[in-house]
């Protein structure tokens, strides 16, 4: 029985140090945090075995919808923290980095923030609803929340601020006043700016002002986010180093915010623009039945190869690379920009199982 105890404690002991060693935080542990973003399945924990494995292989989470601003405050004054606060329980639970996504943004707005904001409000009207979000938001996750992506996608590709409802009724300052609102609500946090296409040299050269132009104001920004939505052949990897040198020079963190690899053929010019939408063509969708054939997923493995490679060698600057998403079935680019497609993205297949591209990745150390 005392032999048999001991074999028992032996195959434990080897079964966990397998999965020690094949968990993504622990691989590149002392590189970078490694994180997914969470829907609100995942956060309310209906499947165990997933809520294990994102335990398990990451050490930071973000949250995908819950605290998007229509979310938070779907009426004046009344916000709803359920789901919010569950995300944040599970993360500080499992001693996890705690990102809020977003703060500011010009997409998933309450209705009635839309309208006010839309020509029903003046400035110092639309500057206050701003205030009182924004504060309240952050002040009741202080301590908790790790970092906040406060001002989301403000910059067109031409480099030119974005015409939203809160530069038309607040000015270009509205950006540097969602830096301070948050900084007044939990100085402690870290604060971030979050882009994506940021491979092209008009928005990196905007987002390297908008750091300067903060400082310049006495205010504080901690990281320029990448969410690097990219296919296996678009961007070229030498815009995208381009882009991290610029950010790393300008003085602040890296973060590689919302990474997926869609192997799908292109329906337009990669893009996150959620406003965006094109008709189904079964041409678009050529592996529906949630199979890979083997030489596409030997190149979906190198893809990410080829940027964890770049990661590596901007580990000094580069403090977080979060996955938008942990499996196939739950990537938004099942659906984006064509609804009904089936897409594979993301490190772990529909089955929950690892795909051959973190076995590559891994390697790379």
């Amino acid at each position: 029985m005392e032999k048999a105890a001991v074999l028992l404690s032996a195959v434990v002991a080897a079964m966990s140090l397998t999965a020690e060693e094949t968990a993504l935080k622990t691989a590149f542990d002392g590189k970078f945090w490694v994180g997914a973003a969470l829907n609100e399945r995942q956060i309310m924990g209906r499947n165990p075995e997933e809520r294990k494995l994102i335990a398990d292989q990451f050490n930071s989470i973000t949250a995908e919808n819950c605290m998007k601003p229509g979310s938070l405050q779907p009426r004046e004054g009344e916000f709803n923290w359920r789901m919010a606060d569950r995300f944040v329980d599970f993360g500080v639970e499992n001693k996890m980095k705690v990102i809020g996504h977003c703060l500011v943004w010009h997409s998933q707005l309450p209705r009635w923030m839309n309208e006010k904001l839309k020509g029903q409000c003046t400035r110092d009207e639309a500057v206050d609803i701003m205030k009182r979000h924004v504060q309240t938001v952050v002040g009741h996750f202080k301590g908790r929340v790790k970092g906040w992506d406060v001002v989301n996608e403000a910059i067109e590709e031409n480099g030119s601020l974005r015409r939203t409802v809160w530069l038309n009724t607040i000015g270009e300052d509205y950006l540097l006043l969602a830096f301070r609102f948050a900084h007044d609500a939990d100085p402690e946090a870290e604060l971030y700016y979050n882009e994506y296409n940021t491979e092209n040299p008009r928005k990196a050269d905007r987002m390297v002002k908008l750091v300067k132009d903060l400082r310049a104001a006495g205010l504080r920004i901690d990281a320029l986010g990448m969410q690097t939505h990219v296919r296996l052949d678009h961007p070229r990897l030498g815009a995208y180093a381009a882009s991290m040198r610029k950010f790393a020079e300008a003085g602040v963190k890296l973060m590689v915010t919302e990474l997926d690899v869609s192997v799908l053929p292109a329906a337009w010019r990669m893009s996150a623009d959620v406003s965006r939408n094109i008709a189904y063509d079964a041409k678009l969708n050529p592996w529906p039945d949630g199979k890979l054939p083997e030489s596409v997923q030997k190149r979906l493995s190198d893809r990410y190869a080829e940027l964890f490679r770049l990661f590596l060698e901007y580990s000094s600057s580069l403090d977080r690379v979060t996955f938008w998403g942990v499996s196939d079935r739950d990537s938004w680019l099942n659906n984006f920009p064509v609804r009904g497609r089936t897409d594979y993205p993301l490190p772990f297949d529909r089955s929950l199982h690892p795909k051959p591209l973190v076995k590559t990745i891994e390697e790379l150390l």
